[in-house]
């Protein structure tokens, strides 16, 4: 059965961004970048994927408008929430990111999804700090992408949904500029198994796991 509200549920329909030259023509040291990226490959990379995608059964649907600047605008799992009632649009921590949500915002009314809330005022939240541990719970990361505004004005969102919203204080680990999500140190493999990489993982945030009887696979750093 499809559900939005899961990490694992099969794609059913899946919003993507093809590499363009906001993403070529990105400044590697504003963007904190490792290289001026390389078009060419990333979009064969990313057509690789999507192919992968759409072998599997499930639509895509690619967001093509013009995001003039917006280097990041490729990874569209950040700027918005979706569950069965409707998409949540989000609001950037990272401040150069900040106009995606309005792009998304404008796809979802072409594509028929209704936007349920919109972030505003001082929250901030990134979907790279949200996941789902199971449909009716959404662990949200919160650190410098993800603020207890952001966290509160999520359970607002999506408290009559009869969804709880799970605070977990992200470590310090690189500071603001570091691009640390709840999700770089955490995946969910099936709704009982997921893999961690266990010396970013919060002590408590494992103990809620475990108490869940989600079983962690580790992965080390080379």
């Amino acid at each position: 059965m499809h559900d939005c509200r899961s990490m694992v549920a099969p794609l059913r329909r899946v919003v993507v961004r093809r590499p363009g030259e906001s993403f070529a023509n990105a400044d590697p040291e504003a963007w904190h970048y490792t290289a001026r990226p390389d078009l060419e490959a990333a979009r064969r990379e990313h057509d690789d994927f999507v192919r992968t995608i759409a072998e599997s059964g499930a639509e895509v649907i690619y967001h093509d408008e013009s995001m003039e600047g917006l280097a990041d605008s490729i990874y569209v799992h950040d700027p918005t929430i979706v569950t069965d009632a409707g998409a949540v649009i989000l609001r950037m921590g990272k401040e150069l990111r900040r106009g995606e949500e309005d792009g998304f915002e404008r796809l979802f009314q072409r594509i028929g999804v209704p936007v349920q809330y919109r972030l505003s005022g001082d929250a901030v939240a990134e979907g790279g700090d949200l996941l789902w541990l199971d449909r009716d719970t959404l662990a949200a990361g919160r650190g410098y992408r993800t603020n207890a505004e952001g966290i509160r004005q999520l359970r607002e969102a999506l408290g009559t949904k009869g969804v709880d919203v799970l605070e977990v204080e992200l470590p310090e680990y690189g500071g603001p500029e570091a691009c640390l999500h709840l999700m770089s140190f955490i995946s969910m493999l099936a709704d009982d198994l997921a893999v961690v990489y266990r010396p970013l993982l919060p002590a408590m945030f494992e103990r809620e796991l475990s108490m869940r009887g989600i079983a962690l696979v580790e992965v080390t750093s080379n």
